[in-house]
């Protein structure tokens, strides 16, 4: 390994166009935030050192044996994250980034490229107004960075804008890519010229660094691997990137996987991205590498931890043999808890979904399990278990060891010829444990003050009412007692007495906005019910109190009586579906 001569940022953006550097197979997806992105140009301006790269010079029959990407140029988030392939087989020999890509990436988009990011509070809809594109830009603006909002020290201000952001902003900004054409001092001089700006000293003084800081000065150090070893090259970039917290022990497993899965045709990268982009877009619920590399050690390794040196070769290429079926069982899980009612919001563990995936995978019910009439029975066993271990919270903190003894108790009962999911012998199993499943009356009722807007809130009232349609969506939370009813202006018009301990019923927001004071309904139903008070319904619908478990006490001015008794006829249902 040999130490060469440094490159400006400018010959490093011209590599990349040319694809004279180019990304392995091993490297991991880019991460990098939009912050992060504008304190690295801010670090460059204040001649901040940026750490040096480590290239592998790719000659021979590596170029063709092994897969190559393209730098991610232009990030929108959740919709274009992945990197392109390159057919080397036509190009020169090229160089591979075995560290610095994300440094890389950031330059190359900051100059060239743009960043989408969801605007807060706004849909997962692929169009520029929940995701809009930004370019960065420098603002020219003498002291345009308030002092007070400024956390992470920059000097210089550098962002990403919208064009409405633009558009919108009383300030001087300049967009950093144009500093790419402006070969030059006399190129810069006739711009400012052009704009104006010629006679404004801190915008000349800034570009004039900006220019220095691409074109002139050379900060890309860096060291080329040039033996024709790809091992040795794999084993440099896991030794340099385990060292510290540069990339997660799954990244560098990854590398292995995408070692060991010898073929041209299909790569481990781009089948596991496929499938994390197909989940997305089927259920909008997000899965990552992690996820379904542990479901591959739940499956066929004895020791299921999560770590580098108990990933081999080997076990990569059991990974490849057995993809088609891990891929259908992990398809087959999600769509089921999907089913069930489960979002991205309320999908409280993603480590609950992996026994799913083992038993399904083990017990050869990976097609079609969430449609077939004879697996009804085994669907809503699966569910009430689900429901269960996540309001048990049992795969919080270090899940390995749980996740184990789950595992070997399906296996055994699937081994025996079990028919339906083991939900009653895992129970048995984790009784005696920290993480038992069992519900006693203190954990019951400690689920009866959770409140609407707590994701934990879904399982319950899905547990209370099991008869709606969740697989087609066809649910609403609704008060029973509307909120509205709540506000002191009501309360005093209603003559409730707040000053006694009682009181506190009708403030309290566990129990006006909890579970004693909510239900499930159907569309129809919720439509129909609209804001009416709870008395008001009970006039023009046929309310069965029995299967909305409800007492039949509308008055507003009982609800203290309301929320006594309903406390206990929930308590009763709950120990009733969470018992195994």
């Amino acid at each position: 390994m040999s130490y060469y001569p440094p490159i400006s940022i400018k010959q490093a953006i011209d590599k990349i166009d040319y694809n004279q550097y180019l990304l392995p197979a091993i490297q991991r997806e880019f991460v990098w935030s939009a912050g992060q992105i504008e304190l690295l140009f801010d670090s460059l301006m204040r001649n901040y050192p940026i750490g040096s790269l480590l290239m592998w010079k790719v000659q021979g029959e590596n170029k063709t044996d092994h897969r190559y990407y393209t730098v991610l140029k232009t990030y929108r988030e959740k919709y274009n994250t992945h990197c392109q392939e390159v057919n080397t087989s036509s190009i020169p020999d090229f160089e591979a980034v075995l560290d610095g890509q994300q440094r890389l990436t950031a330059l190359y988009i900051g100059l060239k490229g743009s960043y989408a990011y969801k605007k807060k509070n706004f849909a997962w809809k692929d169009n520029e107004h929940s995701i809009p594109t930004r370019k960065l830009y420098l603002c020219l603006t003498e002291d345009s960075i308030d002092e007070d909002e400024n956390e992470d020290g920059r000097v210089y201000d550098f962002r990403f804008l919208t064009k409405e952001e633009l558009q919108n902003s009383d300030k001087i900004w300049f967009e950093v890519g144009q500093i790419l054409a402006l070969n030059g001092t006399f190129e810069l001089n006739q711009f400012l010229k052009k704009k104006e700006w010629d006679s404004n000293e801190n915008i000349s003084n800034t570009l004039s660094k900006l220019l220095d800081v691409i074109h002139v000065k050379t900060l890309i150090n860096y060291y080329l691997e040039l033996e024709q070893d790809y091992d040795k090259a794999l084993n440099i970039f896991i030794r340099i990137n385990s060292g510290g917290e540069k990339l997660s022990y799954s990244d560098l497993i990854m590398s292995t996987i995408i070692s060991g899965w010898t073929s041209r045709t299909v790569s481990a990268r781009d089948e596991f991205n496929n499938l994390i982009d197909e989940i997305w877009d089927s259920t909008e619920i997000v899965i990552d590498k992690d996820l379904i590399i542990r479901a591959y050690l739940l499956i066929f390794s004895d020791d299921i931890k999560f770590r580098v040196t108990n990933f081999s070769i080997a076990n990569a290429k059991e990974f490849k043999e057995n993809w088609d079926g891990i891929r259908a069982a992990i398809v087959e899980a999600i769509e089921l808890i999907r089913d069930f009612g489960y979002a991205e919001r309320t999908l409280t563990s993603k480590n609950a979904l992996l026994p799913i995936i083992h038993y399904l995978f083990i017990s050869n019910r990976t097609k079609q399990f969430t449609s077939k009439v004879a697996y009804k029975e085994d669907r809503e066993l699966i569910k009430r278990w689900f429901h269960t271990v996540l309001l048990k919270r049992i795969f919080g903190g270090q899940a390995d060891t749980v996740l184990k003894q789950i595992r070997d108790v399906v296996k055994d009962e699937v081994k025996k010829g079990a028919e339906f999911f083991p939900a009653q012998a895992i129970a048995k199993k984790l009784s005696k444990t920290r993480k038992s499943i069992t519900m006693d009356d203190e954990s019951i009722e400690n689920l009866l003050f959770t409140t609407y807007e707590d994701r934990y809130a879904f399982p319950i009232l899905a547990l209370l009412y099991p008869h709606l349609d969740y697989k087609n969506n066809d649910f609403n939370k609704d008060h029973i007692f509307p909120k509205s009813q709540f506000s002191a202006k009501n309360l005093k018009k209603q003559g409730i007495d707040l000053t006694q301990e009682s009181g506190n019923y009708y403030t309290d927001n566990w129990c006006f906005n909890g579970i004693v004071n909510l239900q499930m309904l159907d569309s129809n139903e919720n439509k129909s019910k609209s804001n009416k008070t709870f008395e008001d319904w009970a006039k023009t619908t046929k309310i069965n109190y029995e299967k909305q478990i409800l007492p039949k006490i509308t008055d507003f001015t009982r609800f203290i009586e309301f929320v006594d008794e309903r406390w206990d006829m929930l308590k009763s249902k709950l120990e009733k579906e969470l018992k195994f």
